[in-house]
């Protein structure tokens, strides 16, 4: 007799091993969902209120009311959103963000060298020279990752005022070694731990000396590696607050502590705009952050493998 699935038919929808439906999953799937809405919650009321639309007056609306926004410091009632992108471009437009999203990427791109300068040669030993105390020395420097920033930003900011290191761009890229050296170190020790021995072997027979299998053969098959973990630093430095908030004045300034403290039409002064006018500028802050991630979500689970030599 011929199968219905052989014709073409609809397979039987999976009911679990009893028949019916499983209320687990379901009430899983109602979580996730609950979860993903609640960590977006507030980026979607930023993006949105920076675009003219407030959830205030929407759910206002509903019951027959009208809300009251402040604006400038007056209670205006409004019945009504009229949705407008003038805030985006006027936070586009504005001296002051540009600038600060140059000295977010000025300052990125040197720690980031500095990182990678550093974080190379020490992955690269440690998942490929058989030293004594090896695996001590990674460890330590996982460890150091979960100091808090808290305790050593007010010795950094004493420092940096008698040495002149002040809201400089190589003061800053120096601090922000605590934040992504250690990430760096361990997602290129994963990397360089995947290659299998094999291919170090076989290099090494050809008569290369640790340099040139470094330089001519496993550093080519890692630059992709090397491409993620960049992007995945550049995103930790794009956020980070604490150090870039303490250590930058005017000259040298973040994205994130620029739309933090508000923006002007000059990096002299900075006096708050229009709420959605810095909705719009955290909105736009956020966005090249998020895009870098789902463009390398794939490559991290294998960046932080943790290095664990075959």
């Amino acid at each position: 007799m011929t199968d219905m699935n052989d014709l073409g038919g609809a397979k039987p929808i999976e009911r679990g091993s009893s028949g019916r439906f499983r209320p687990r999953r379901i009430l899983l799937y109602v979580f996730a969902i609950l979860a993903a809405f609640y960590s977006f919650w507030p980026v979607m009321v930023m993006g949105f209120e920076g675009y003219n639309i407030d959830f205030g007056v929407i759910l206002a609306g509903f019951g027959g009311r009208t809300a009251i926004i402040i604006v400038g410091g007056v209670p205006i009632r409004v019945s009504s959103i009229i949705p407008t992108a003038y805030y985006y471009l006027q936070a586009l437009s504005i001296e002051a963000y540009p600038r600060l999203v140059a000295n977010t990427l000025i300052i990125s791109a040197l720690t980031i060298a500095i990182a990678l300068a550093a974080g190379i040669p020490v992955a690269y030993v440690l998942a490929r020279i058989d030293v004594r105390g090896k695996t001590l020395v990674a460890y330590i420097l996982l460890a150091l990752r979960t100091v808090s920033q808290y305790m050593v930003i007010i010795p950094l900011y004493i420092a940096y005022s008698k040495l002149g290191l002040y809201d400089t761009y190589t003061g800053v890229a120096i601090a922000e070694q605590l934040l992504v050296l250690t990430v760096v170190v361990w997602m290129l020790r994963g990397f360089f731990s995947d290659i299998p021995r094999d291919v170090y072997e076989a290099a090494s027979v050809f008569g290369k000396n640790e340099w040139q299998v470094f330089r001519r053969v496993v550093f080519p098959m890692v630059l992709p590696g090397v491409v993620v973990t960049t992007m995945f630093a550049l995103v930790l430095l794009w956020n980070e607050f604490l150090i870039a908030d303490t250590l930058t004045g005017v000259a040298t300034r973040t994205v994130a502590v620029g739309v933090w403290e508000g923006m002007s039409v000059n990096q002299l002064s900075f006096s708050a705009l229009a709420w959605n006018s810095l909705n719009a500028a955290g909105f736009l802050a956020y966005v090249p952050a998020i895009a870098v991630m789902m463009a390398i979500r794939k490559y991290l689970a294998k960046g932080f493998s943790l290095g664990i030599a075959r």
